[in-house]
């Protein structure tokens, strides 16, 4: 029951979570309808169900309607499986990538293998199969099946600029970082200094820069332009580095830091919304990170940082490379797993709250910076 090319029933969706999951829900409400999402719609976060699980609850049969979606969400390569060797990079025989694939390590966990394996399964009439993952390497195997075969929806950023490093790029980059954003995002119209305005407050760090890029935009009534004052209304300074000091505080489950910095942002009239927002993405990154640190060699993030990247932090996946990730693995191993999905569950809670109660913003974040700080007599160390 193999897929033919360009099979509406698989899709990859390639890029930031921020940019490719609201795809994936209109994709899936396009599907479905809205009235059987809750029923035949079946979210599979990577690394929390075996990849092998996903086939069975694809040949479920849909209850109140005829199609069924299942979202693999998060997916990421294992290194090994991936990669070619230089020599063999532009080949595209497949005989060759078999051989790649055949020399990769055995003790490796080979999660293209199995995700290759699922979908050359094929996909049951009535069903689909939606796939997101933040980048994958071109040269392997999976990604070649997924090009051939499947409906690929490739939204990563490419950004190829001489002056990045850690994550940080010159005014010039961010200026061109921040306008294919805004590009991809299908803003039409970008008056006269809103990228000045975007450049002023981005803080030199585009990772930052983008999610925010993506918050102003949302925020506008008209999302296919874009003003220096709608700028100035919407987007957060984040040049003067508070949105580090909060998600370590959080990483570091220091509770008076947490709440000394929320009450300030609050007082100074930093809307609650937005600091929501923060703590989603940070939350929802520990928990797509926790996984991995399990699967480090033993005393890994007690190395150095400079020692860890250049050793066990150099085969980690592509978005938990560098000093962002080292630092967000090492906040994610001061969590058990379930304390992290409840935390993201309370953000989502405090969400909804903030929008329909009138109880005190500080009251309902300090609720939920005492149960993401004070940790349980179960709570892991830093492994």
């Amino acid at each position: 029951m193999t897929a033919a090319a360009g099979d509406p029933r698989i899709l990859l969706f390639l890029g930031d979570a921020s940019v490719v999951d609201p795809m994936v829900h209109a994709a899936v409400r396009e599907k479905l309808g809205g009235d059987s999402l809750a029923v035949d719609f079946e979210t599979f976060r990577f690394g929390e169900h075996p990849i092998a699980g996903i086939e069975a609850s694809l040949r479920q049969v849909g209850m109140f309607s005829p199609h069924r979606c299942i979202w693999l969400r998060g997916f990421v390569e294992s290194r090994r499986s991936a990669a070619a060797s230089p020599s063999r990079a532009g080949k595209e025989d497949e005989d060759q990538d078999d051989e790649i694939d055949e020399g990769a390590d055995e003790g490796d966990a080979d999660n293209a293998a199995e995700l290759l394996e699922l979908v050359e399964h094929g996909v049951p009439a009535g069903a689909t199969l939606v796939v997101t993952a933040a980048t994958l390497d071109a040269r392997g195997r999976l990604y070649k099946w997924f090009a051939k075969n499947a409906d690929v929806r490739d939204r990563r950023m490419k950004l190829e600029f001489k002056g990045a490093r850690r994550g940080r790029l010159s005014e010039s980059d961010l200026r061109r970082a921040a306008q294919g954003k805004l590009q991809e995002l299908g803003v039409a119209r970008i008056e006269g200094g809103a990228l000045d305005e975007i450049v002023r407050r981005s803080g030199n760090l585009v990772g930052e820069m983008l999610q925010e890029i993506q918050r102003v935009v949302l925020a506008q009534a008209d999302p296919s332009q874009l003003s220096a004052a709608g700028v100035r209304s919407s987007m957060r300074d984040l040049s003067v580095g508070w949105v580090f000091d909060l998600t370590e505080a959080v990483g570091k489950r220091d509770l008076a830091a947490a709440e000394q910095l929320i009450a300030r942002l609050l007082s100074e009239g930093e809307p609650p919304i937005k600091l929501v927002a923060l703590l989603a993405v940070h939350i929802a990154g520990l928990v797509t990170a926790r996984p991995i640190v399990d699967r480090l060699p033993r005393g890994a993030l007690r190395m150095r940082g400079d020692e860890f990247l250049a050793g066990p932090g150099a085969s980690l996946p592509e978005p938990l490379r560098g000093w962002p990730g080292y630092f967000r693995l090492l906040a994610a191993s001061r969590f058990h797993q379930d304390e992290l999905l409840r935390l993201h569950g309370e953000v989502r809670r405090l969400d909804a709250a903030l929008k329909s109660s009138s109880i005190d913003p500080l009251l309902l974040f300090s609720r939920l910076l005492q149960g993401a700080c004070i940790a349980r007599a179960c709570a892991p160390r830093a492994v």
